[in-house]
C-alpha cells in the first residue's frame, strides 16, 4: 500500500520516501534546505494551502484523494497556477532534456541514421502533439475555469458564462483529452522492441530513463486535472446554473 502523505510527515521523510516528488514540491514554491521541518511548518512558514499542498502530493502518488481528502476545500486559482508551472516545467526542461539525450544517442551510436532518425521524427510528432494541448488549456480551459471560480465567489453569473456552462461544461473538456499518452507509450516501446542492439546501451537507457520520467509526471498532470479540477469545477457549474437568473 501507497504511504499518505500527512501534514505531521516531516518534508525530507517523504522525498525519501519517493524522490520524484522533488519537481512537485518545487512547483508549489519549496526549495530544498528544509531541514526537520514538517509539512505542516514549511505551508505555514511559505503561506501555502495546507489542504491544497497535500491533495498534490497524494495525487502524485495515486492515492485515490476524493476519499482521503476534502477537495470541495481547494482553491481552484491554485490549482491552476500549479498545472501551469507543470506546463513550463515540460517546456523548459523535460523536452529539452529529452531532445539532448535523443541527439547524444544519434551521435554516439553505430546505428543507422535512418532508424533513429524515426525516433527523432516521431518524438517532434510527439512534442507538437504536447505543444498544441498546452496551447488548448492554456488559452481555452484554464481562462474557463477561472472565469467559473469568480462567478461562484462573486455568486454573479453573467449571461455570456451561463451560455457557456450550457453548451461546453468542464465535462466535455475532459472527454477530449488528447491521446498524447499513448504517443509516448509508442515511442518508448520503439527503443525497447524495434531498434537493433548497439554495443553501449547506456545511451538508449538515457533517453527511455527521461521518457519514462516525463510520462509519470504528465499521468499525475491528469490525475490532478481529473480527480481535482473537472470534479470541483462541475459542483460549482451545477451550483451556479441553479442560480436564479
Amino acid at each position: 500500500k501507497i504511504m499518505l502523505i500527512t501534514s505531521d510527515m516531516k518534508m525530507a521523510d517523504a522525498i525519501h520516501f519517493n524522490h520524484l516528488l522533488l519537481p512537485v514540491i518545487n512547483r508549489l514554491g519549496i526549495q530544498l534546505g528544509i531541514g526537520d521541518k514538517t509539512i505542516k511548518q514549511i505551508c505555514e512558514d511559505k503561506e501555502i494551502d495546507l489542504d491544497f499542498f497535500l491533495i498534490i502530493l497524494n495525487a502524485f502518488l495515486d492515492h485515490d484523494i476524493n476519499k482521503t481528502l476534502k477537495i470541495q476545500s481547494v482553491p481552484v486559482d491554485e490549482v491552476v497556477n500549479y498545472l501551469l508551472a507543470t506546463h513550463r516545467y515540460y517546456l523548459e526542461r523535460m523536452i529539452p532534456e529529452v531532445e539532448n539525450r535523443i541527439n547524444a544517442l544519434i551521435q554516439h551510436n553505430d546505428i543507422d541514421q535512418k532508424q533513429f532518425l524515426l525516433v527523432k521524427n516521431f518524438f517532434q510528432e510527439y512534442k507538437d502533439e504536447l505543444y498544441t494541448h498546452v496551447n488548448h488549456e492554456e488559452q481555452t480551459i484554464y481562462p474557463y475555469v477561472v472565469e467559473v471560480s469568480k462567478a461562484y465567489n462573486e455568486k454573479v453569473v453573467p449571461d455570456e458564462l451561463r451560455k457557456k456552462m450550457i453548451e461546453y461544461p468542464i465535462d466535455s473538456y475532459a472527454e477530449e483529452h488528447s491521446d498524447i499518452e499513448s504517443k509516448l507509450f509508442d515511442l518508448k516501446n520503439i527503443l525497447i522492441k524495434y531498434l537493433p542492439e548497439s554495443r553501449d546501451s547506456y545511451l538508449r537507457n538515457q533517453v527511455l530513463n527521461a521518457l519514462f520520467k516525463l510520462e509519470n509526471d504528465l499521468n499525475d498532470h491528469s490525475r490532478i486535472e481529473n480527480m481535482v479540477l473537472v470534479p470541483r469545477i462541475a459542483e460549482i457549474e451545477k451550483e451556479l446554473l441553479n442560480i436564479e437568473q
